[in-house]
C-alpha cells in the first residue's frame, strides 16, 4: 500500500494549450477504494517546455514523467518507487484538470483532480551566512585522537535515553562504531552524535558500512550516515514527542542489496526514497541553504551527485547536525516508539559496524542563487556551489 501512496515523477514531454501557462503550485487529490490521496506538484512552463516536480508533501518532491496535452484532453505519467507507472488522463479547464488515474498492471482506477495553488518554491534572498561568521571548521573532526570525541553531543546523554552504543573505538583514523538495537525511522530513535549549528552550513562524512565479521551484514536496515535535526521540547513526555530531521545513509536496506536512502520525517512521519549502492565507503553531505536541504553523495573513485532536494520551511535557525546508525529496524516495527526508545534489547543480535573517516563542517553562501525558483536551479548550479 505504501508504495501506493508514493508519486514521484520528471517532466520529459508536454505539448502547450495555447494561452494557458502551468507555472506555479499545484494541489492534487486521488480518491479510490474510500481513500483520499493528496499531492503536490509545482510546474516551471517556459514556452513549450514545461519542468515539474511532486510528491506528497512539499518538503519532499521528485521529478515528474511525462505529461502529454491534445486540446484540453491532459495526460500526466507518473513513476512509483520499485513499481509501475500509473497514467492520469484528464480535462484541462481554466485552472483545473479532472480525470482518472490508472495503475496499468492491475485493475485500479482513482478519482483525479488538481487545482492551482500559488506561487512555486522560491529560494529567499534572506539568510543567516552574514549574522553568524562563526568558522564552522572547527566543528570538523578528522578522529584522531580520542579526545575528540570529548566534542560531540550524544543523543542518548542530552535527552536521557538509553545508551544504544556497543562500543566505540578511534583507531587508524577512523572513528568505529558497533550498535545495540536501534532505528532511525518516524518516531524511532538509533545512535546519534552532533553538534549544534546555526545558519547555513554543510556537512560532509566518509562512511563505510559493514558485518560485525564478514562484509555485508545480515541483518536489512543495517545503515548510518548523517542526519540534522530539529531538538525536540525537552518538556515533552515520550509519548508526545514529535520528530523532525533530514537524512542521507548507506548501507544494507530492506532486502539484500546496498542502497542510499534519503529521508524527511515531518512531526513523525516519513517520506523517503532508496537508490541502489555500490558496497565500500561513501562520502556524504547535507548542505542547508535557508529551507532548501540538498543532499550530494559520492562513492569512492566517483564523482560528487545531487541526490535529493529536502525543503524544511519548519526548519529552525538552529539545529542539530552529526552522524547517525540504523541498525534493528525488525525489533522497533514490533512496538510504538515511545516503548521502543525507552528500552535496550541485548537478546537481538544486530549486526552491524560502522566506520567513519571523518565529519567535516563548513559554511554555505546561498547567495549566488538567492530568490531562484527551485525549479530554475539545475544540479549543475547546486554542484557547483557545493562540491
Amino acid at each position: 500500500m505504501r508504495t501506493r501512496l508514493l508519486f514521484f515523477c520528471l517532466l520529459s514531454a508536454f505539448t502547450p494549450v495555447l494561452g494557458v501557462d502551468l507555472t506555479g503550485r499545484w494541489s492534487a487529490s486521488a480518491s479510490f477504494e474510500g481513500r483520499q490521496i493528496l499531492l503536490v506538484f509545482d510546474f516551471i512552463q517556459e514556452g513549450s517546455s514545461v519542468t515539474g516536480v511532486c510528491g506528497l508533501r512539499p518538503d519532499f518532491m521528485s521529478a515528474v514523467q511525462a505529461v502529454r496535452v491534445e486540446g484540453n484532453a491532459i495526460e500526466i505519467d507518473f513513476q512509483l518507487p520499485a513499481g509501475p507507472p500509473i497514467k492520469v488522463s484528464g480535462v484541462l479547464e481554466a485552472d483545473t484538470i479532472s480525470g482518472e488515474a490508472k495503475l496499468p498492471v492491475k485493475p485500479f482506477t482513482a478519482k483525479f483532480e488538481m487545482k492551482r495553488a500559488g506561487p512555486v518554491a522560491k529560494l529567499p534572498s534572506t539568510g543567516t551566512t552574514e549574522q553568524n561568521p562563526i568558522d564552522l571548521a572547527s566543528l570538523s573532526d578528522e578522529f584522531d585522537s580520542d579526545a575528540s570525541l570529548k566534542g560531540w553531543k550524544t543523543l542518548s546523554e542530552t535527552e536521557g535515553l538509553p545508551n544504544r552504543v556497543e562500543s566505540v573505538e578511534i583507531a587508524g583514523g577512523n572513528l568505529s562504531i558497533v550498535p545495540r538495537s536501534g532505528a532511525w525511522w518516524a518516531g524511532y530513535h538509533g545512535i546519534y552524535l552532533f553538534k549544534e549549528v546555526k545558519g547555513d552550513f554543510a556537512i560532509t562524512t566518509r562512511v563505510k558500512v559493514t558485518g560485525r565479521t564478514a562484509e555485508e551484514p545480515t541483518r536489512i536496515w543495517t545503515i548510518s550516515g548523517l542526519l540534522v535535526r530539529k531538538a525536540v521540547d525537552a518538556q515533552s513526555p515520550p509519548g508526545d514527542v514529535k520528530e523532525n530531521w533530514i537524512y542521507v545513509m548507506t548501507g544494507r536496506g530492506p532486502e539484500a542489496a546496498r542502497v542510499v536512502d534519503a529521508k524527511s520525517t515531518v512531526a513523525n512521519s516519513n517520506q523517503w526514497d532508496i537508490t541502489p549502492a555500490q558496497p565500500g565507503w561513501y562520502e556524504l553531505r547535507v548542505a542547508r541553504l535557508g529551507p532548501l536541504f540538498v543532499i550530494l553523495v559520492r562513492p569512492d573513485g566517483g564523482a560528487w551527485s545531487v541526490r535529493k532536494r529536502i525543503f524544511r520551511e519548519d526548519f529552525p535557525e538552529s539545529l542539530q547536525a552529526g552522524i547517525n546508525v540504523t541498525s534493528d529496524f525488525d525489533v522497533s516495527v514490533t512496538m510504538p516508539a515511545s516503548k521502543y526508545n525507552s528500552q535496550l534489547f541485548p537478546e537481538s543480535k544486530t549486526d552491524g559496524l560502522t566506520k567513519f573517516d571523518y565529519v567535516r563542517f563548513a559554511r554555505v553562501d546561498k547567495t549566488p542563487l538567492a530568490d531562484r525558483e527551485l525549479l530554475r536551479i539545475p544540479d549543475e548550479e547546486l554542484l557547483e556551489l557545493l562540491k
